[in-house]
């Protein structure tokens, strides 16, 4: 009989490992199901799901030691953390997943298949999330498989996401027909429109993608009586003298994705430094934080970016 070993985790991922443990059993194969976390403060579809198999199996709790006694399997779930994972794994919990990426020589990858994304690679950047960002030892699993839904995640092809996903699966989950939404006569704003996009498909190629997308309807600013300010207004805060680089990104960022207007404001001292690296782009000298406060009330700015250290120097 084969055998799988099943790791939840404690968010929607975890309650999707549950189904897949569920469904293994099924097909007639032997699954051991760990968790990790506290079963009462699973999301409710989770628990459900956690509910149903404790009902069949039992669920042992997931440490490394524990992890570490489990007899050889044909195939490791990772059902972990899926794209929600933002903060590093810390504890007991960094060292398993070390140990599943292959530290200390034991090389799961070969039968590891991963819900969403490896758990501790984040799914928008591609990066493992990891606590020491010099160390050599990645906190992340290595999958031979990663299967994902509805689309694939931007940090399954960048950074460290082709090394850790392997080969990548998308499956649909019953949203295909909101893509295929034809978009509704014009009768006001917000209704879905049509933008051009890009997608990121098959082994790491951008192709257009014209799918619905939910947002103001761009024939609102190109009526007749139009001009800069009906397009939205952008106020950006930058730093002082060579701390001004985020701050003149989001300005061009906003300019380029349909800002009527922008403004950058920044210290006396930094204003020739700015002016020298943008155009189409206003300038404010702002001498002090009340200044800043001051003009941040003064405009009705649809959008206002901050830079961390404002008010600090």
């Amino acid at each position: 009989m084969r055998r799988a070993v099943v790791l939840c985790g404690p968010g929607n991922n975890g309650g999707d490992g549950f189904v897949v443990a569920r469904l293994l059993r099924d097909a007639g194969w032997q699954v051991e199901v760990f968790l990790y976390g506290d079963a009462e403060k699973l999301p409710p579809d989770a628990k459900v799901n956690h509910e149903r198999w404790v009902k069949i199996a039992p669920v042992t709790a997931l440490t490394e030691q524990a992890f570490r006694k489990v007899a050889f399997a044909d195939m490791y779930v990772d059902a972990l953390f899926g794209t929600g994972l933002t903060r590093p794994v810390a504890g007991d919990l960094a060292g398993l997943l070390r140990h599943l990426g292959g530290y200390g020589g034991d090389d799961y990858r070969p039968r590891m298949v991963a819900v969403d994304v490896p758990s501790g690679l984040c799914a928008d950047s591609g990066r493992v999330v990891t606590p020491n960002p010099r160390a050599r030892v990645p906190t992340a699993t290595l999958a031979r498989l990663t299967v994902t839904f509805d689309s694939p995640k931007c940090g399954h092809f960048v950074g460290d996401g082709p090394h850790h996903c392997g080969r990548i699966v998308v499956k649909d989950i019953g949203v295909r027909q909101f893509r295929e939404h034809k978009p509704n006569p014009h009768t006001g704003r917000g209704h879905v429109v049509r933008f051009p996009r890009t997608s990121l498909i098959g082994k790491r190629r951008m192709v257009p993608d014209e799918r619905p997308f939910f947002g103001v309807d761009i024939r609102y600013f190109t009526k007749n009586q139009g001009h800069k300010y009906a397009h939205g207004h952008a106020f950006i805060l930058s730093g002082g003298v060579g701390k001004g680089g985020a701050a003149r990104l989001a300005a061009r960022g906003a300019l380029r994705v349909g800002a009527g207007a922008v403004t950058l404001g920044s210290p006396p001292a930094a204003l020739i430094e700015n002016a020298a690296q943008l155009n189409a782009i206003m300038l404010q000298s702002l001498k002090d934080p009340d200044a800043a406060a001051r003009a941040v009330a003064r405009h009705p700015h649809q959008c206002a970016v901050y830079w961390a250290r404002v008010g600090t120097e």
